[in-house]
């Protein structure tokens, strides 16, 4: 397989939420309020499959949700196995992620389905799995966000819904397709005066996320693809994961590795120039 360059300005995106970078599906364009205003949350969601002390939330969160992005599909080559294990294990992902950036994203495991993740802006959050399973991925997240001077303070929950499919193309190579529907309540008080400043805003960051976010899991997928020693190296010297996640991920690794597969390491390429700034004649 040939090799691969990163450049760094999709590696450094800006993320509202630590765990959103990792889950989600790309959409050149994304959709919003596609549905009833107050949808049916049964209709969206197997409500009964998440625990009783979540289904409620998730619930609320959908039915009377404040914004709604939904991404068009996003189909890439990947093993179920490897998309898996990078869907699922957040940590580990951003671990590789941030092996390649100076990124302030920080995301730390704090229960098995629990996490805390900050992207060193002002944004915060705490999420977890409420649902996982090869086909569906359902997370709450509790979210904040604090303006630069302190004069604003947003408190949000965002319900996000990754739907996953795989089939094998002709030559029995393996692919995904996931998408993404992300929907958010602002739980703020004077909501209503923040709205006019911050609502179009919000709106732009989430549309932004929604379709960055599936590039990043496909990008990370084709990276640990064509760098299996790389990414086995990194996340096995996490010390931050469990052993059992660490050897979980290496063997994944190990097992889809594909003949000639390099040695080496992603190269990060800093971006160009603008093209307004040409050398002198």
């Amino acid at each position: 397989m040939s090799g691969m360059v990163v450049r760094r300005s999709l590696v450094l995106r800006k993320v509202v939420l630590a765990g959103v970078i990792v889950l989600g599906a790309a959409t050149s364009r994304a959709g919003g309020g596609l549905g009833p205003r107050y949808p049916d949350p049964a209709q969206i969601v197997p409500l009964h499959q998440i625990l009783p002390e979540r289904r409620d939330i998730v619930a609320e969160v959908i039915r009377e949700h404040t914004f709604h992005r939904q991404g068009e599909p996003d189909t890439f080559p990947c093993p179920s196995s490897l998309y898996l294990s990078l869907v699922g294990e957040p940590a580990a992902t951003v671990a590789l992620w941030k092996d390649l950036s100076d990124s302030p994203v920080q995301l730390q495991k704090v229960a098995p389905n629990r996490y805390e993740g900050t992207d060193g802006s002002g944004s915060s959050a705490v999420w977890e799995f409420v649902l996982r399973s090869p086909q569906l991925h359902v997370l709450l997240a509790f979210f904040n966000y604090v303006s630069p001077h302190g004069n604003a303070r947003i408190d949000a929950r965002i319900v996000l819904i990754v739907n996953s499919t795989y089939h094998r193309d002709s030559n029995r190579e393996p692919w995904v397709q996931h998408t993404v529907e992300a929907f958010v309540k602002v739980d703020s008080k004077g909501w209503k005066t923040l709205a006019r400043t911050f609502r179009p805003v919000i709106e732009r960051i989430l549309e932004e996320q929604v379709r960055e976010a599936g590039h990043f899991v496909s990008l990370m997928s084709r990276l640990v693809i064509t760098y299996p020693n790389w990414a086995s190296q990194v996340v096995a010297s996490q010390t931050t994961l469990d052993a059992v996640t660490r050897q979980r991920f290496c063997d994944v690794v190990a097992r889809t590795r594909r003949p000639g597969a390099s040695t080496g390491r992603p190269v990060v390429l800093k971006d160009p120039p603008p093209a307004a700034e040409t050398r002198r004649r």
